[in-house]
């Protein structure tokens, strides 16, 4: 269970339920991600507005920074995050088992080198970023992403980080369309 409470959208008011609108506009309701972070709206407000541009600016396909977010996520020990973003790759088609593939630090069967290459290196960014060295990114040139991706593949971890801290310092809840994603893999193996 959480650590803080979660506020009930439906009596959140003032600046909270402004915030609160917003995420329901995208989501149509509120993670309780947010609901947790109640308290501090305009930390919210700006963590969303974060997420969004995220996802808007910069070319990297959203499909391949999904699959950054759930690497991070995974790194970072987040499994509501974890969740979370799997869902999101479900809408591009993947299947729990091309999930767990990186969740394992496996390269994807449904990427090509190049997308690999930068998994490998959020997960470097994520686990510890000063092991981050000059022939990692030299190599991400030489297959084909440019300086400008590399920093929104940085940027990409770093959110991630963030809200990878704050879902698994708080106990985030799953929400309830991510429950039948414990019964498998990759979070049933960790109670096993």
């Amino acid at each position: 269970m959480t650590r803080v409470p979660l506020q009930d959208p439906t009596t959140a008011t003032g600046r909270t339920k402004e915030v609160f609108d917003r995420v329901a506009g995208y989501y149509g309701m509120v993670p309780t991600l947010q609901q947790a972070m109640a308290p501090l709206p305009e930390i919210t407000n700006a963590l969303w507005d974060l997420s969004t541009m995220t996802m808007k600016e910069g070319t990297i396909p959203e499909e391949l920074k999904r699959a950054i977010f759930v690497v991070t996520a995974t790194a970072g020990e987040c499994d509501y995050c974890t969740a979370a973003h799997m869902l999101a790759l479900f809408r591009h088609g993947w299947s729990v088992e091309e999930c767990v593939e990186i969740i394992e630090g496996q390269p994807s069967s449904r990427l090509g080198e190049a997308e690999n290459a930068v998994l490998e290196f959020a997960r470097v960014v994520a686990a510890r970023p000063a092991a981050v060295t000059d022939e990692m990114t030299d190599h991400l040139g030489e297959l084909g992403w440019t300086d400008a991706q590399i920093v929104e593949m940085v940027t990409t971890v770093a959110l991630l980080k963030y809200t990878s801290t704050v879902g698994t310092a708080l106990d985030i809840p799953f929400e309830k369309i991510m429950l039948p994603l414990l019964d498998g893999p990759p979070f049933r193996s960790k109670g096993d």
